[in-house]
């Protein structure tokens, strides 16, 4: 996307971007302009954050200026309640019963007082412990500010092949996988191998299982692969991946609907994607293991994939866990 494809009344706000991809060294930096987009088919070139219903769409463009990092006034987001978490557990699961669907990702919330002594990038440099992960830290002027350490890749396109994960299941310490996470993880591949095969841009998709680690936690990720016949833009495949059952359930729009009229908050940037957009070709992750700060106070994000065999006890700590990821950091 450049400047003269933008509409004269397009919105400008100042902007700094900070992310290194998994198992790289270089940190990424733009400083720049984030402008509010509805439309992605037109950019090619630029940092891209999306929210999880993708009402708020931005493209950050590096102009190479100076900017003042200034958080938001605190939200009213609120920690989520355990008996309310595990109460939502088996409202779904009710539902799974019930046929409407056979996944939904439960997620929650944990907010803090903001410490007197953090900041955003220092959080940030701390986070690249993490070297399988995604690491990154998005402001926006008077919008938004956001770290995470994502272990998901939702897509990446070259001229030749596209790649994407399959990423669910998740234990603590351990490789360990029952049946529950196994059919959790399988519920997102095939999911994302009919959505591909919708495509017949695409040809030989091809799959490989093994176990991810992120931190203490270990995940069952499919590699997802396929080469293309001719050009297509990554914004299409994209929309048509985003969101995934990793991160909303199967199947897609009943369970996107029964998220929105049950979660007791706004998932906002949380579970949407990130990722830059160069030359046409796109390395998207999942907004995951995320934080959102605001002037006084942190809010940490987390879910876990809801199956007939799920636990509320057990999915509520794996939520502990995940939160545990960036929350961690705050004490290193």
């Amino acid at each position: 996307m450049t400047r003269n494809k933008l509409p004269d009344s397009a919105k400008k706000k100042n902007a700094i971007v900070l992310y290194r991809f998994p198992n790289k060294k270089k940190i990424n930096v733009i400083c720049g302009e984030a402008i509010a987009v509805s439309d992605l088919s037109d950019i090619d070139n630029g940092f891209i954050i999306s929210s999880f219903d993708g009402k708020k769409q931005y493209v950050i463009l590096d102009e190479k200026g100076n900017i003042d990092l200034q958080l938001l006034p605190s939200g009213k987001v609120e920690s989520t309640k355990e008996q309310d978490f595990k109460q939502y557990v088996e409202k779904i699961k009710r539902g799974i019963k019930q046929s409407k669907f056979s996944k939904v990702v439960a997620a929650r919330t944990f907010t803090i007082q903001k410490p007197k002594d953090f900041h955003p990038i220092t959080f940030f440099e701390k986070a690249l412990h993490y070297n399988q992960a995604f690491v990154c830290l998005v402001f926006i002027e008077n919008e938004l500010c956001w770290c995470c350490a994502s272990p998901e890749l939702l897509l990446q396109t070259t001229k030749a092949e596209i790649e994407t994960y399959s990423l669910a299941g998740t234990l603590k310490d351990t490789i360990d996988f029952s049946d529950k996470e196994k059919e959790e993880q399988a519920i997102v591949t095939r999911s994302i191998a009919d959505t591909l095969a919708s495509f017949k841009e695409l040809k030989k998709v091809s799959f490989k299982t093994k176990v991810m680690a992120n931190g203490t936690l270990n995940h069952l990720l499919t590699h997802i692969q396929a080469k293309k016949k001719r050009k297509l833009h990554w914004h299409k495949m994209a929309l048509a991946l985003h969101p995934t059952p990793a991160v909303g359930g199967f199947p897609k729009q009943a369970a996107i609907d029964f998220i929105h009229e049950n979660e007791h908050f706004d998932r906002s940037f949380y579970s949407g994607f990130l990722g830059e957009i160069k030359n046409g070709n796109a390395k998207l992750y999942v907004n995951l293991r995320c934080m959102e700060a605001t002037r006084s106070q942190l809010f940490f994000y987390a879910g876990c994939g809801i199956t007939e065999g799920s636990d509320p006890k057990k999915e509520w700590m794996e939520t502990n866990h995940k939160i545990d990821i960036l929350k961690s950091l705050l004490v290193r």
